[in-house]
């Protein structure tokens, strides 16, 4: 009786390109030899053959050889045999000038255009009327977009060898190329010549309708909204411009990306806030509503303006102007933006004209101290613009606070600007003075978002946490109007201590909160806060990555839902592990 044998699979047998490449140990098959001195004596017979012979026929062999590779598309390898070819100092030119055409086509395929018009240069050192050399740098210089010499090379090329359709071809093809480019360049120019007229007509209109210009610092992004003049308006005598009403009372703010001038304000104010329609959602009194709304406006020297329902925004401007005798004013047009303040009537707007007077009043003494120290400062060698900055910059240095874990190095472009931008959040609006004044951040810094995007997380000492919390969802929203094109996160700078071993001099024991596991979770609380998280889960894949997802409230969707990439993007660059931000799916019912 005979038994059946489960004899399994028989092995795969070795792919093709395994079987080609052992060839390459075997002597005979050899694409190339090994530099180095072997103990293999048909490899050392075939080394000394490849280089018996004069040069002219050692350069002949590495030449072949080369050409070989190339035609294979091995084009390193082809430049490791035209160097050698080359090494060998070939007495026949033509040999020497091949050498170096073929290796510049190599280093062209390569897109090595350097060594490419090194090589073409050397070639035609060798013959002036090398057809080769010169096509190859005509192609090498119109990839690097110098289409001027490019033309240079074909017309030279040109002279002595008319019949070359290759280099005729590569010559219309530059000479297109350059024309587009010119054109290019002339468009760009007239671009840029009708923006500076354009600018130019911008500042006489300014000047006209007594408006200073604030300067903007240059890391504060550009305002989308700019003012232009108005396209239906044939004499170009009327201007647009956005508008920033701010409403103190709930330290909040709408933007009017075009107000027409000649409008007058109660046209605005009566469709933002008609008496039949709900009321907004920040306006818990139920108090703004058309008629019972005033808008004041306040110059560069803090003088304050009521503005009047029929007046538009010309006669505004007109009503900023100095008086007679004194120092230049008018309205101040801060980031291409005009503010002013709507109140409701009756005690809000009394508080708040009070309270506007005081500060004038205060920044009144600080000037009148300002100006008894222009001569000592005068004297010192600074002018009255140095003082100014000075004392902005003593401003925010006050308001970056460096704490033991952040940075020492002196502020840069970003803190200084969202320090600055605080400090001018704390100007204009009153109702946050109080409570943003003993407030300091650590550091700042920006973060790439996906989708070419970016974050500006603020750092701020964790003692001072609970009170940035407390005003943090009203001061995040100011702070995205000003960097509009930037998410604005809020985090403690927390320090993480390691973990104690046998040999650490410190004694105590550390505590929890100092755990890099803790500090990571807080992270991830200061991240999303006002909203709480959930729930948690870990996914760890095949290959031992790990992928955090945190569930979020879904109460927070609409309000959070636009920044969570900015969420992940910013855990990563702090932690360097991978998070995924998601609200749960609430079930229908």
């Amino acid at each position: 009786m005979s038994v059946a044998l489960d004899q399994g699979p028989l092995p795969a047998p070795p792919p093709l390109a395994e079987k080609m490449a052992a060839f390459d140990s075997v002597p005979l098959f050899m694409k190339s030899l090994p530099e180095d001195a072997t103990e293999d004596a048909a490899i050392s017979a075939l080394q000394s053959l490849a280089y018996e012979g004069t040069p002219d026929e050692i350069a002949q062999n590495f030449k072949e050889q080369g050409n070989d590779y190339y035609k294979g598309k091995r084009y390193r390898e082809a430049i490791g045999f035209y160097d050698q070819g080359v090494e060998a100092k070939p007495t026949d030119q033509i040999i020497l000038e091949a050498l170096y055409c073929n290796r510049a086509a190599c280093n062209l395929e390569l897109q090595n255009y350097g060594s490419v018009l090194r090589d073409c240069s050397k070639a035609i050192g060798v013959n002036p009327k090398s057809s080769k050399a010169f096509y190859r740098s005509a192609m090498a210089l119109i990839a690097l977009e110098r289409y001027d010499e490019a033309l240079d090379c074909c017309d030279r090329c040109l002279d002595f060898d008319k019949g070359n359709k290759a280099v005729q071809a590569t010559r219309d093809k530059a000479a297109k190329l350059k024309e587009a480019k010119d054109r290019k360049e002339r468009e760009r120019q007239e671009r840029l010549r009708q923006e500076q007229l354009k600018q130019a007509r911008l500042r006489a209109a300014y000047k006209e309708r007594n408006l200073i210009v604030a300067p903007v610092p240059d890391t504060v992004a550009q305002n989308p909204c700019e003012p232009q003049f108005d396209p239906e308006d044939p004499t170009n005598d009327t201007l647009i411009f956005p508008v920033l009403f701010l409403y103190p009372q709930y330290a909040t703010s709408d933007f009017i990306s075009q107000f027409q001038e000649d409008t007058p304000f109660a046209a605005h104010i009566s469709a933002m806030f008609p008496p039949n329609a709900a009321p907004p959602e920040w306006d818990q009194k139920r108090e703004y509503v058309d008629g019972n709304l005033v808008v004041y406006g306040f110059t560069r020297r803090q003088r304050l303006l009521k503005i009047g329902k029929k007046m538009t925004l010309r006669d505004v401007c007109k009503a900023g102007k100095e008086k007679d005798g004194e120092p230049r004013d008018g309205l101040e047009l801060k980031d291409g933006t005009l503010t002013f303040v709507v109140l409701p009537r009756g005690e809000e707007e009394q508080k708040w004209v009070e309270d506007f007077k005081k500060n004038r009043i205060s920044q009144s003494t600080l000037n009148a101290q300002r100006s008894q120290n222009i001569g000592q400062k005068a004297r010192n060698g600074h002018t009255i613009d140095d003082g100014d900055r000075l004392e902005r910059k003593m401003s925010v240095q006050h308001k970056i606070f460096r704490t033991a874990n952040a940075p020492r190095t002196a502020p840069d472009e970003t803190e200084t600007a969202v320090a600055q931008a605080i400090i001018d959040l704390e100007n204009s609006a009153p109702e946050l003075k109080a409570e943003l004044r003993p407030l300091q951040i650590s550091a700042a810094r920006e973060v790439d978002v996906r989708g070419g995007k970016k974050a500006i997380v603020i750092f701020v000492p964790v003692p001072q946490l609970k009170a940035f919390h407390k005003v943090q969802q009203r001061l995040t929203r100011e702070l995205e109007k000003k960097f509009s094109d930037r998410h604005v996160v809020f985090v403690a700078q927390r320090r993480m201590l390691r973990k104690p071993t046998r040999t650490s001099r410190v004694q105590q024991k550390r505590p929890r909160s100092r755990t890099l596991t803790s500090v990571h979770e807080k992270i991830l609380e200061d991240l999303v806060f006002p909203t709480e998280i959930v729930g948690k889960r870990t996914r760890v894949a095949v290959d031992g990555s790990k992928l955090l997802k945190v569930f979020l409230d879904s109460k927070d969707a609409t309000s959070l839902e636009y920044k969570l990439d900015s969420f992940s993007s910013v855990y990563r660059r702090l932690t360097g592990k991978d998070v995924v931000f998601e609200f749960p799916v609430q079930a229908q019912d």
